[in-house]
């Protein structure tokens, strides 16, 4: 008896995971998301997404599809939306948002009041709220004097269903959770649903924006701008905030020089704290700001304006999963760190790290926990340090010690199950994620979780999310 039509156009499982393969590579190759070089489950559910969309039956038919001349590059249009991972709200992570308001956009107003004009890339924008951010950033440092100047924000993002609503300018509350009802009301107008809010037209014609994928940078220098005029260059302020952390480590100094080339020779480059920097060009510095670091090319020795000094402790950036590695230089003595501090130097420790000194971040936080050896973030830090130089066994230890002092403090469960799910006991750091997701569940939506990169509760339950369902054995392909 033969099978029937609908049997024998099914693929096997070999037809199925070689398809999946080349799909995966092909996503890779296309947008440089070296990111699902290790997440196949996750990979494998955004594309299941698409081809039940597309009424495809299975991965061989799909693949056929973006192979299409007409219909296949609408496809991959909605495929690249898909895999990239597009959740924004506005002034999110407020330390560095905190240094564009007291150092960087200060100082390029200064530098810049003779051509009163601004040139600005947001790279990678999602759905337009980090740009529309700066507009309102800009607009509280200038005032009245705005009307006079030029400021050109340019969002670029390889998704067009992202920058079709970028451009439609539309938000939930949950997008701007975390701002003044008061500054709410100043900028953006309710829409009728009274659910979705509409930035206002002062703030939507300073920004535009293109698609543009960052990989073309590596192939002749291609800015969002290069369609226009050529002239990719000569930007005052480029933000390229968590997008590298989905590019292989490979590519990520070329990134990073490619986008210094686009600055002006005072510009300010900024990227996320997730993002890892393997090793930092030739064509950029850092310059370390109260809690994050920026890039600048080499000349200039400081920054333009010297920060004010701040009314109450500016929140500190936490400890990403992987740590920045950067060129070393000098390295401080662990006990002139501590010598006549009348607090736990923290904000120092955690520079060490991001500049990928841990061995001296270690010292320091070793001489920190002898005169403050009660202080959990010490404790926090120490394993966090010690996870990132591999250093399992003693993570583990000073993750535990942390969470003795402080069982409240989210961010050392939540690195102690990372350390767990990634080790020999993964069950044991399920259990670890599920107390977590618990910890954050009796939290406020509007909560930043200390030592967190500014998360909320649901941020971190989303990445917890993310992280399980990354490490669920393969399921049949």
């Amino acid at each position: 008896m033969s099978a029937s039509p609908a049997a024998q156009k099914r693929p096997s499982p070999e037809q199925a995971a070689a398809c999946f393969a080349r799909l995966k590579q092909a996503i890779i190759d296309r947008t440089g998301h070296h990111y699902y070089a290790d997440k196949d489950a996750l990979l494998r559910d955004r594309l299941d997404r698409r081809v039940a969309a597309t009424g495809c039956r299975g991965l061989p038919d799909y693949l056929s599809l973006l192979g299409q001349p007409v219909a296949g590059p609408v496809e991959w249009q909605e495929l690249e939306a898909e895999v990239t991972i597009g959740e924004t709200f506005f002034f999110r992570h407020t330390e560095q948002f905190d240094a564009l308001r007291r150092v960087i956009l200060p100082g390029i107003i200064a530098h810049n009041a003779a051509t009163r004009s601004l040139r600005i890339w947001s790279a990678g924008c999602a759905v337009g709220a980090e740009p529309y951010s700066v507009a309102i950033l800009l607009e509280q440092l200038l005032g009245e004097r705005m009307r006079h100047w030029t400021i050109d924000i340019v969002g670029s993002d390889i998704s067009q269903r992202a920058l079709a609503q970028a451009r439609d300018g539309r938000f939930s509350n949950w997008a701007l959770r975390g701002m003044p009802e008061d500054r709410k009301a100043q900028d953006f107008v309710p829409c009728e649903d009274r659910r979705q809010w509409r930035i206002i037209d002062r703030h939507r014609r300073h920004v535009r924006f293109r698609q543009h994928n960052l990989l073309s940078l590596l192939d002749g220098a291609k800015g969002p701008d290069d369609a226009r005029d050529g002239d990719c260059r000569g930007f005052d302020l480029i933000l390229c905030r968590n997008v590298l952390i989905y590019f292989s480590p490979e590519r990520i100094a070329p990134m990073l020089a490619a986008l210094g080339r686009c600055l002006s020779p005072q510009g300010w480059l900024m990227v996320g704290h997730s993002d890892a920097i393997a090793a930092l060009p030739a064509e950029l510095r850092i310059v370390e700001l109260p809690g994050t670091i920026v890039f600048r090319p080499p000349g200039p020795d400081a920054p333009a304006v010297t920060p004010p000094a701040p009314q109450h402790a500016a929140p500190q950036p936490t400890a990403s999963e992987t740590w920045a590695a950067r060129r070393p230089t000098a390295n401080p003595s662990p006990a002139a760190v501590v010598a006549g501090i009348a607090e736990p130097p923290v904000a120092t420790i955690r520079a060490l790290a991001d500049a990928g000194r841990l061995r001296s971040a270690s010292e320091a936080c070793a001489a920190a926990i002898a005169a403050y050896p009660l202080d959990p973030r010490l404790h926090f830090y120490d394993g966090v340090i010690a996870q990132a130089a591999g250093q399992r066994t003693h993570a583990e230890a000073a993750l535990r010690r942390a969470i003795y002092l402080s069982g409240e403090m989210v961010m050392a469960h939540y690195h102690l199950g990372l350390l767990l799910l990634d080790g020999a006991t993964p069950e044991a750091g399920r259990r670890v994620m599920t107390h977590v997701a618990k910890l954050c569940g009796a939290l406020p939506e509007t909560h930043v979780l200390p030592e967190s990169d500014g998360l909320s509760p649901r941020d971190l339950i989303e990445r917890i999310g993310m992280r399980l369902r990354a490490r669920r054995p393969a399921r049949e392909v």
